[in-house]
């Protein structure tokens, strides 16, 4: 009986056993397997979210790119043509300081006396002046010709390193272009030919193609199919003529002639990428009787400048009303802007010159430039 009651309770445990033991076994391997499941769920979460953010910074990048171009370095080629004002050079100089631009794409030959060229230096021997006052035609570009008397020595010291340097010359009437050297800060050789100039191939140059004594009726004595040929070459982005000077001094200006000069001389030299800046003069004035008194011509002269600058669609910097609202030309005496004469004091071509840049920054046709 005993023994059957021992075969019982075995019987019982056994069945049991695997039921009870396994209730308070940690289910470890189930967990684990599970923890696994849960930890692949999540990193494949993780994955299309930095897949996806990868995909939104180039998608950002791209349209950044659109909306914000990296723009092209803007080359600046300016020639300031026209009359006595531009001979000094002061405002052309005041650009190339403020604009950090010390280079020349045309070099003239020789300068006419009470002329300047602040980047260059010339002591050229037996050369005579040809220009817009003592000849009527077949001047170089920039009106002004270095004429050979006998054998010439050319001597021109630059102030900036001029790259593939042409020559300019005349031979047999003809002007022609020679190419002189790859790099050189001194042009210097013997010629026994009429030189027009010299032209480098800078990627920024700054020109004063001003002379003593111009008008819309002299400056014609340029040879047209020459000028048109140096001008393309140079592709100048701003042209800023300044005419009138000399014809509001003058008692009577024909105003057809006069409108139609000066489009041609503005058709010499503007190419498809040239903008048009037109000065109005100062106020002109000439000397009689031990006194100035104002050019007859002068508000002549300045209505139909306007009226040009409407025809071309071109721009208008008029320096006499700059004079005018600080009192006149008196003031600007006063205040050692002007001469008694009709040309402004160094002085006042830098005041006129920091004005007409403001104004060409202001209609963006010159970017601001940190120097």
């Amino acid at each position: 009986m005993r023994i059957l009651f021992t075969l019982i309770i075995l019987i019982f445990f056994s069945s049991c056993s695997y039921d009870f033991f396994s209730s308070k076994i940690p289910k470890t391997i189930p967990n684990t397997t599970q923890q696994k499941q849960e930890e692949k769920k999540i990193i494949e979460h993780k994955i299309p979210s930095i897949k996806q953010q990868l995909k939104q910074n180039k998608e950002l990048k791209e349209k950044k790119v659109q909306t914000s171009p990296t723009q092209k370095k803007e080359n600046l080629k300016i020639a300031f043509i026209g009359d006595s004002h531009l001979a000094s050079d002061y405002m052309s100089a005041y650009f190339r300081k403020k604009l950090n631009i010390s280079s020349l794409g045309f070099i003239p030959p020789i300068l006419p006396k009470w002329h300047n060229q602040y980047l260059a230096t010339y002591n050229n021997k037996n050369f005579k002046i040809s220009y817009l006052i003592n000849t009527k035609n077949n001047l170089s570009f920039g009106g002004i010709n270095a004429v050979c008397t006998n054998s010439c020595l050319v001597d021109i010291k630059l102030f900036f390193q001029a790259k593939k340097l042409e020559q300019l010359y005349l031979q047999n009437s003809q002007w022609k272009i020679k190419k002189l050297s790859n790099n050189t800060k001194h042009i210097y050789f013997t010629s026994f030919y009429t030189l027009g100039g010299f032209l480098s191939n800078n990627n920024e140059y700054i020109d004063n193609l001003g002379i003593n004594g111009a008008s819309v009726y002299n400056y014609l004595r340029v040879n047209d199919a020459f000028v048109k040929e140096i001008a393309q070459k140079l592709d100048y982005s701003i042209l800023i003529f300044s005419f009138g000077t000399n014809e509001g001094v003058a008692k009577y200006v024909n105003e057809k002639t006069f409108l139609e000069n000066y489009k041609k001389i503005i058709s010499l030299f503007k190419t498809k990428n040239s903008k048009i800046v037109l000065l109005i003069a100062p106020e002109p004035t000439l000397y009689e009787n031990q006194s100035y008194k104002k050019g007859e011509s002068a508000d002549v002269v300045k209505k139909l400048i306007y009226d040009l600058a409407k025809e071309l669609n071109c721009y208008v910097f008029d320096i006499d009303l700059l004079m005018q609202k600080d009192g006149g030309k008196k003031a600007w005496i006063n205040s050692d802007l002007s001469l008694k004469n009709t040309h402004l004091s160094k002085k006042g071509y830098d005041f006129v010159a920091q004005k007409l840049l403001e104004y060409l920054i202001d209609l963006d046709l010159i970017k601001k430039r940190k120097l």
